[in-house]
């Protein structure tokens, strides 16, 4: 029998414009929480069993929709000023505390919004399990590997260059960023920190992977960014795009399973895996993801492998939820991503 305790943390420090306008918007709506929607649809099997442990704690501001009395709280200069800060490490290593305190020896499930939050169950499973014995596998279409010094030299290209741009020249929030741990980040502090090895992570499906032009860009900005990203590969961690997975489905993911010889695996699953094509109900929606057929197969594949090669999976989770447009209804259709959120943790752990 598998016991897995299932718990929350709703945490969204999205500094973005939009984010905080949901925020104002949401305050009086009946929004339920991802957590509490998604845990309360999981069933129990004959070798499953699924236990909820409840939500992590989190400032009453820092929530996707905050109380009114809390809005004062809700600006940019806050929000920006938490993830300077590292308010998102304060926050992971909450995550890593509750594992160790009240999951072990079970298995740790996590349903949430802020993807930095995965990191304390890695942290938290390397531990006890031992780092060079415990790979991550990640679905996400952006690779959470890019400090902020790195992202904004993008951004500030994007301004200079692109007419459409959707950045301002005068948002001083995009100078002078420290590199503070956070969503956008965090692996690159699990490697930097030595908390996993490069050689453990898998990322699959990312749509933000530098094109081989980069390497040869006119500007410095466009090829650091290149080196920076490649970096990764050269040290190991397996990245594989978009476009390559759907080029060919079967033989991209038939080498990277190959890759993996630990005997326990995390599975952490960012819903914009599937943004704008199986669903819209995910924080960040700015890359065409896979269809949800497409996810499905991959988990499915992952799991047959696991099972092939006596492979325990220790852990999962599914995160950056927006709980604003996840499940709505938009004429006749309705969003899907709760129901896709409950299927992916059935078919992991099945």
């Amino acid at each position: 029998m598998k016991n897995i305790k299932v718990f929350g943390l709703n945490l969204d420090p999205d500094e973005r414009d939009e984010s905080i306008f949901n925020k104002f918007s949401n305050t009086d709506a009946n929004l339920i929480d991802p957590y509490e929607i998604v845990s309360d649809k999981l069933k129990d099997s004959n070798e499953i069993k699924f236990a909820k442990m409840g939500k992590i704690q989190v400032e009453p501001w820092l929530i996707p929709n905050p109380k009114k009395e809390d809005l004062y709280m809700v600006n940019v200069d806050n929000l920006v000023a938490f993830i300077d800060s590292d308010g998102c490490r304060e926050y992971a290593s909450k995550v890593k505390d509750f594992v160790k305190e009240n999951v072990f020896p079970d298995i740790p499930l996590m349903i949430g919004v802020d993807h930095s939050g995965s990191s304390g169950c890695i942290e938290a499973l390397a531990e006890r399990y031992g780092k060079a014995n415990l790979s991550v596998i990640i679905l996400d279409s952006h690779f959470d590997g890019i400090i902020p010094t790195q992202r904004l030299k993008l951004i500030q290209h994007d301004i200079e260059f692109n007419p459409n741009t959707k950045f301002s020249n005068d948002d001083p929030y995009l100078y002078n960023r420290v590199d503070s741990f956070n969503a956008d980040s965090f692996l690159y502090f699990l490697l930097k920190e030595k908390k996993i090895l490069p050689k453990n992570l898998f990322v699959l499906g990312v749509s933000d992977y530098p094109p081989n032009a980069a390497k040869n860009a006119k500007d410095q900005r466009i090829r650091e960014y290149y080196e920076f990203y490649k970096k990764f590969e050269n040290d190991g961690v397996t990245i594989l795009p978009k476009n390559k997975l759907k080029a060919n489905f079967e033989i991209s993911l038939k080498k990277v399973f190959e890759k993996i010889k630990t005997p326990y695996i995390y599975i952490s699953v960012d819903i914009d895996i599937g943004s704008r094509q199986a669903l819209t109900g995910a924080r960040f929606i700015d890359y065409l993801g896979l269809e949800e057929s497409e996810i499905y197969k991959i988990i499915d594949k992952l799991n047959k492998y696991a099972k092939e090669q006596k492979i325990e999976i220790v852990g999962a989770d599914v995160m950056e939820i927006d709980q604003s447009k996840a499940g709505q209804r938009f004429g006749k259709s309705y969003d899907k991503t709760y129901d896709i959120s409950l299927e992916v943790i059935n078919r992991i752990f099945k």
